[in-house]
C-alpha cells in the first residue's frame, strides 16, 4: 500500500476544512480557507517536484489573492479578480508550454470534430455569459476581454497535448480545463445573479480539483521523460 505522506494529509486536511465551510457556514470564511488550501498545494509540489516550474508557482499566488478578493468583495474587486485570473491562465499555459511539440500541430488537428464542437460550445457559453453580465461590468470590460482569451489559451494547449498523447497523464488537462471553464462561468452567475451554496460547493469542488490535478500532472510528467531532447517546443 502506497505510503501517504504529512503533505497529503495536510491537503486532505485542508480540503476538508473548504468543504465544510462551503457546506455549513458563511462562505466569507473561504478567503482564508482557500488560500492555506492553496498553500498545502503548493508544499506538495515544491517536495516532490526536481526542477521548479516558475510559471505554476507563479499561477498559485496568483489565485491565492484571487481567492481571498473573491470571497472578501467580488463586486469591488470584480476587475482585480479578472486580472489575476488572467495571469493564473497564462501561467497555466507557459508552464504547460514545453509539453507541446510544434511540428505536431497541423490543420486536421484544429479541424477534428472534438475540438470544432468544443470551440462551438466555448464561443456559445462566452456570449451567453458576455450577454448577461454586460451591464454589471461594463466598467471592466476589457479585464473580462483578456480572462476569457486567457482561458481559451488555456484549453486550446490542454487540447493539443492531449491529442499528441505526449503522456499517459494528458487527460488530467482535459478535465483540468473543463473546470476551469465551468468556474468562470458559474462564478460570476453566483456571485451578482443567483447566490446558492449548491453552486458555490460545485465551484469550490471544481476549483480544488483543477489546480490539484495540474500539480499532479507537472509532477508526474516532464518534458524531459517524455519527449527526445532534440525535439522542437512550443
Amino acid at each position: 500500500m502506497k505510503n501517504i505522506r504529512l503533505t497529503d494529509i495536510l491537503f486532505y486536511f485542508t480540503f476538508s476544512v473548504v468543504v465544510i465551510i462551503t457546506v455549513f457556514f458563511d462562505k466569507k470564511y473561504l478567503a482564508y480557507a482557500l488560500p492555506i488550501m492553496i498553500v498545502s498545494i503548493g508544499v506538495i509540489y515544491f517536495e516532490r517536484i526536481l526542477k521548479i516550474n516558475f510559471w505554476y508557482v507563479l499561477s498559485l499566488v496568483s489565485m491565492i489573492i484571487c481567492d481571498t478578493l473573491i470571497y472578501t468583495d467580488f463586486v469591488q474587486n470584480f476587475a482585480t479578480i479578472c486580472i489575476l485570473t488572467s495571469i493564473y491562465f497564462i501561467s497555466c499555459t507557459l508552464a504547460l508550454r514545453k509539453y507541446l511539440l510544434v511540428k505536431n500541430i497541423n490543420r486536421n488537428t484544429f479541424l477534428s470534430v472534438p475540438i470544432l464542437v468544443s470551440s462551438g460550445l466555448v464561443v456559445y457559453l462566452i456570449y451567453a455569459i458576455a450577454q448577461l453580465l454586460i451591464d454589471v461590468v461594463k466598467e471592466a470590460l476589457p479585464e473580462v476581454v483578456v480572462c476569457l482569451i486567457g482561458s481559451t489559451l488555456y484549453l486550446i494547449l490542454s487540447y493539443l497535448i492531449y491529442v499528441q498523447d505526449i503522456s499517459k497523464e494528458g487527460l488530467k488537462l482535459i478535465v483540468v480545463a473543463f473546470l476551469c471553464i465551468f468556474i468562470v462561468s458559474l462564478l460570476p452567475i453566483n456571485e451578482l445573479f443567483y447566490s446558492s451554496r449548491i453552486f458555490t460547493v460545485f465551484i469550490n469542488i471544481a476549483h480544488v480539483l483543477s489546480i490539484y490535478l495540474l500539480m499532479k500532472y507537472l509532477i508526474r510528467t516532464t518534458p524531459e521523460k517524455e519527449i527526445p531532447p532534440n525535439e522542437n517546443y512550443l
